[in-house]
């Protein structure tokens, strides 16, 4: 009886406290404020829905976007998405095959994406640096700014077994 006159008092000593009312109270309180305000904004008829609109830019103020692995999985998608988004999309990938797939299937979907392709193993520093060196040259030339505006490191590497790059670097 004791035990549980002791654990009666311990109760009523939390429920008296500063922290139950703040959490039982003020959360509750605080919650059900922000779902009021939700919907009485989605509700209202002040609330406005405005289309997206794209300013019509020219070939070389397009943002420029780099995605490693963009052959195939998220590296693929996230190329699609970007070529409708109005991006010139640069495709890295080690297999000119599917890089040129990837190209076709993207301007099948959008005849005017600005897309180049590049093929890069990311194992080799020399294929990087050529890689880097011919990024630049091409931008020069297409007379665009210097600047990547999106980068999407989405190469995957995966070593199952103990190998060395042509510098002589563990895979």
């Amino acid at each position: 009886m004791v035990a549980i006159m002791r654990e009666l008092g311990k109760a009523m000593c939390f429920v008296c406290s500063v922290e139950f009312w703040r959490m039982a109270v003020l959360w509750t309180f605080s919650l059900l404020t922000s779902y009021w305000q939700l919907y009485t904004t989605r509700h209202s008829s002040k609330s406005y829905c405005f289309p997206r609109c794209k300013p019509q830019v020219s070939q070389t103020m397009r943002p420029v976007s780099v995605i490693t692995g963009a052959t195939s999985g998220l590296g693929a998608a996230a190329a699609h998405a970007l070529s409708r988004e109005g991006f010139y999309v640069v495709l890295v990938g080690r297999s000119s095959c599917l890089l040129s797939k990837i190209v076709t299937e993207i301007k099948t979907q959008k005849e005017d994406a600005y897309l180049k392709a590049f093929q890069v193993d990311l194992m080799s520093f020399q294929s990087i640096l050529d890689f880097k060196s011919s990024l630049q040259q091409w931008l020069l030339n297409s007379e665009m700014h210097l600047s990547i505006q999106l980068l999407i490191n989405n190469a995957g590497i995966l070593a199952t077994s103990s190998r060395l790059t042509p510098e002589g670097y563990d895979e």
